[in-house]
């Protein structure tokens, strides 16, 4: 077949490389045009779709996350806790040194990692760990709304071998590092909820007997020691239970599947939250771009939580979502997930009217539509006639008001815009992604309500209407066009004074001010006017992975919390 020496030439030419803008198509792809040009569609060959996916899915914006648990060396329980007790001792007398500190906390490592958690008979019963014949009462040091009650397993975080991520964020002190697995509830995902603790062990039971208390490292940095005296350092890993969490997903590298195929993956997506419930923090909610998944933050958020004002003044949810469909119908389902994160923290007693909005590259798009208002000028663009006249169902009419019309929520009081093309992307206008908007299936019931709209109220539709809604729904890739009346006229919009906004924008280094472009997104569709502030970094189009970038978002938190700049 001939196809094979010119599909590999698509490598040849570095389509995965981050301007695909650079790569020369044969002329069998030229039959593909704008979502609004009434020329023929003719599907691209098939072997030149299966290399064209096959090379984009090798451009992850994240690299998988895997954890592998070592096993502790096998010394007998009782003289790990005989170890524990020596080394307590000491620490108690103020005698202990680094060597000694060491040993206590790599004998209660030990300890976590060989012992068993037994189910209880009721709840009623003390959680113990299960050292051997020792049964260790556990003793909880949790600030969140979770109690120690509702954990599954423990592990002991010395003892996992991480891979995927960039640094590992760890506080030296004492005790051993732990990630809590609380079962799914709430918003939290259906592999459950991972959590960092630290757990420290003293003697004070009964009759010298060994108890653990677990401390909520995401609250409490310090301890007393009972007997010794001052409170030390918690010893702390926060990038163990983030690690956990994605590797137990099994939709890492669901991106462009998620992109193409929106029933199959919508179900699997949404508001997903990273951290216990607590009452005193802001939740910070990061929504990522096309073609990506909430594991791309993985980075972010670890790199975020060194700072010990970001732990102790947020708490990180993520929203995942099926980034082909269209851009409004993706804001609505943001907007009822950040709806119903409010009723459930208010529910558990945690008040939830300042929320921070994190998007990257489209994800900036969706956050903006948090903020705005729109209104009939709108709807009279595509329609004649009023909503509540058209010849629908309530229940179609009601799915159409939810994306048409909306307000700004107003517990949305800061969002940061990381490479958002605010004036769209050359990317969307040229052949590749042409090739993928065709591919895209959206949503059956946005399907359903086109057909819907189009056989029963076709008369309805203005001229403009018809042209965007008659042929076919656009998908994100049409709306991302930098001929886009859609981004167009949100652009043009003032910004919500109510809400303070922030960019970050890259320039791949090569400091060229406005004629720059981090190979994705230009500067002049990245910049907007009437923020905050804007910061340029020396990243490509991942900006939101990139250090100075992420130090920036560090200022901008601190900055929310009332807090003075990082020492550094």
């Amino acid at each position: 077949m001939e196809v094979m020496p010119h599909a590999w030439r698509f490598f040849d030419k570095k389509i995965i490389a981050t301007s695909v803008r650079s790569c020369q198509f044969q002329p069998t792809l030229a039959t593909f045009r704008p979502s609004h040009d009434s020329r023929p569609r003719v599907a691209p060959p098939v072997a030149t779709i299966l290399v064209l996916a096959t090379a984009l899915s090798l451009v992850s914006c994240a690299h998988r996350v895997s954890v592998v648990d070592l096993p502790a060396p096998t010394i007998d329980p009782a003289a790990d806790i005989a170890e524990a007790r020596e080394s307590w001792r000491e620490l108690q007398r103020g005698r202990g040194d680094s060597a000694t500190r060491e040993k206590y906390n790599n004998s209660i490592s030990r300890i976590v990692q060989n012992a068993e958690l037994p189910e209880r008979a009721t709840a009623t019963e003390p959680l113990v760990l299960k050292s051997g014949e020792q049964a260790i009462p556990l003793i909880e040091d949790l600030d969140g709304v979770a109690e120690l009650d509702g954990v599954e397993r423990i592990r002991a975080a010395d003892h996992m071998l991480i891979k995927g991520f960039r640094e590992r964020v760890t506080v030296d002190g004492i005790g051993s590092p732990l990630v809590l697995r609380f079962a799914p509830e709430g918003y939290a995902p259906e592999e459950g909820r991972f959590q960092p603790a630290t757990a420290t062990l003293d003697f004070d039971g009964p009759g010298g007997s060994p108890r653990m208390t677990i401390h909520d490292t995401l609250a409490i940095s310090e301890a007393r020691l009972a007997g010794s005296g001052g409170a030390s350092t918690l010893r702390s890993d926060f990038t163990a239970p983030l690690a956990a969490r994605f590797a137990a997903e099994d939709r890492q590298r669901i991106n462009l599947l998620a992109m193409l195929r929106a029933d199959r993956f919508d179900d699997k997506l949404g508001l997903s939250q990273i951290d216990a419930t607590y009452p005193q923090k802001i939740p910070v909610v990061f929504v990522h771009g096309l073609k990506s998944t909430p594991t791309t933050w993985r980075d972010t958020m670890n790199e975020l939580r060194e700072d010990p004002v970001v732990r102790d003044r947020f708490e990180f949810w993520t929203f995942g979502y099926t980034t082909g469909a269209p851009i409004p119908f993706s804001a609505m389902k943001l907007r009822e997930a950040l709806q119903g994160m409010v009723i459930y923290r208010e529910s558990l007693g945690a008040p939830t009217d300042n929320v921070v909005l994190v998007g990257h590259s489209m994800g900036g798009l969706l956050c903006r539509l948090m903020t705005e208002r729109s209104g009939d000028d709108v709807w009279f663009r595509f329609f004649n006639e009023p909503l509540d006249e058209l010849p629908l169902s309530e229940e179609k009419r009601e799915f159409i008001r939810k994306v048409a019309y909306f307000e700004p929520q107003p517990y949305v009081k800061r969002v940061v815009f990381i490479a958002t093309p605010h004036g769209g992307s050359q990317i969307a206008d040229d052949p590749i992604g042409r090739i993928f908007s065709q591919l895209i299936e959206l949503p059956t019931q946005l399907l359903t309500l086109s057909t819907a709209v189009v056989s029963e109220s076709l008369y309805s539709l203005t001229p403009f209407g018809k042209a965007i809604l008659g042929e076919r729904l656009p998908t994100s890739i049409d709306q991302l066009e930098t001929s886009s009346e859609f981004l167009k006229e949100l652009k043009d919009a003032p910004l919500n004074p109510n809400v303070v906004f922030h960019s970050i924008i890259g320039d791949r280094g090569l400091g060229i001010g406005p004629d720059g472009s981090d190979g994705v997104v230009p500067y002049s569709s990245a910049h907007l006017e009437g923020v905050a502030s804007e910061k340029i970094v020396p990243s490509g189009h991942r900006a939101h992975q990139n250090p100075e970038a992420i130090a920036d978002l560090k200022r901008i938190l601190r900055e929310h919390a009332g807090a003075g700049p990082t020492a550094n």
